[in-house]
């Protein structure tokens, strides 16, 4: 790392940046070519994963535990795909988000800014690399199941039978005996691309909220250390003049990096919108749909690849929520603290300028979108919606 950068430079989106260089979507101002054989390649295999197993879904309806084998992974890459495309299209607009994001962390140089700044990003890419882990995890059982079915078909001397890593449709000649291996070798490669896609654009929004919390939080130590040391003790019951220019100047600094805060998580909201929506649209059918499997599946095998599915779904919707409940919580804060500060003390052109402050922190910063606002609250609404599908559905069943 060079001399010059920051604490933070080691650990910025670093599990995300990965995830999203294997696919080719990680944002850049100028895409080289092999990014875009990267991106195109990862598009074409996912969507042949979604078009073709969601097909079988709805062509299998009668077999609830066939169709449903086959609308779990398939709609989560119909959403991959959709996330994919977001990235490609708009790629610009995500490297100036990244590059405004890195300005103002680069910008907080400060040991005990740097450290709180480290703290949240070592939290991101934990909980990132837990969703790339999760999800590798279930797509390896996902295509080992086949390979173990057939090791034990050999070993036991029963006949053989042609087995994909996913219900799918094809064409006829893509499972002949010559062209077999290819289409396995795809249907692998429709899975993990669908894995580093979404450990990418679901890690990039919690690295992003809490980047942006954590800038928060710096602010608010700002805040305090504006207030810090101006006088000794409590003797005195209003500021000087000079003491009030002082603050005023400092407050005017913090002023502006609170709006370009503000700004920049709008711009990310509106980035996300269509991405989150629809994520949290599938949210609840994804969760069900995997935990019914569990419930009615008679193979142990296919029972446990289930689980590491619920479990890489879940990590899924809990990293939104957790993202964007540390923005809100954060942003609120920021009026806490300066309330706590001995405003009462300052001139009225200096509470003026508090107050200007103190408005705009109590109207709390949301990711919201339309019909959802990701927050531990939402993510605890969404796991009780599933329960409540789950046991409609074991009525009819």
């Amino acid at each position: 790392m060079d001399n010059d950068e920051p604490q933070i430079a080691r650990s910025f989106y670093k599990i995300a940046r990965f995830s999203g260089q294997i696919v080719g979507i990680w944002p850049q101002h100028k895409r080289s070519l092999l990014s875009n054989l990267l991106c195109g390649f990862a598009f074409v295999v996912i969507l042949l994963g979604a078009v073709g197993e969601n097909l079988y879904g709805f062509l299998n309806l009668s077999n609830l535990v066939t169709a449903l084998e086959a609308f779990c992974p398939g709609s989560t890459k119909a959403v991959c795909v959709l996330k994919l495309a977001m990235f490609f299209l708009h790629h610009r607009q995500w490297h100036e988000i990244v590059q405004r994001l890195r300005g103002m962390l680069w910008h907080n140089r400060g040991q005990q800014a740097q450290q709180l700044l480290v703290g949240c990003s070592t939290v991101a890419n934990r909980l990132s690399l837990l969703l790339l882990s999760s999800g590798s995890v279930t797509n390896t059982a996902f295509n080992s199941q086949p390979l173990i079915m057939g090791l034990y078909r050999w070993w036991s001397q029963l006949p053989g039978r042609i087995e994909l890593p996913f219900n799918i449709i094809l064409p006829a000649f893509a499972t002949e005996s010559q062209l077999f291996p290819f289409t396995y070798l795809i249907l692998t490669c429709s899975g993990f691309c669908t894995v580093f896609t979404f450990s990418f654009v679901d890690g990039f929004f919690l690295c992003s909220c809490l980047y942006i919390s954590g800038v928060f939080r710096v602010l608010q130590q700002d805040i305090r250390q504006v207030f810090a040391d101006l006088h000794d003790g409590d003797s005195i019951d209003a500021f000087t003049p000079s003491i009030n220019a002082r603050i005023r100047l400092q407050l005017g600094q913090i002023v502006e990096r609170h709006n370009a805060i503000i700004d920049l998580c709008t711009d990310l909201t509106a980035q996300f919108t269509v991405i989150v929506l629809m994520h949290f649209l599938s949210a609840a059918f994804v969760l069900c749909s995997t935990i019914l499997d569990i419930m009615l599946n008679t193979s142990s095998l296919s029972g446990l690849t289930y689980i590491c599915y619920t479990v890489a779904a879940m990590t899924q919707l809990f990293l939104y929520c957790y993202g964007g409940n540390h923005v809100s919580e954060s942003s609120a804060a920021v009026a806490d603290t300066l309330y706590e500060m001995e405003w009462y003390k300052c001139d009225a052109t200096t509470r003026k300028i508090i107050l200007m402050i103190l408005r705009r922190s109590q109207r709390a910063k949301t990711i919201a979108v339309p019909f959802f606002t990701p927050s531990l609250p939402a993510f605890s609404s969404i796991l009780s919606t599933t329960g409540s599908y789950i046991t409609l559905l074991k009525t009819f069943l």
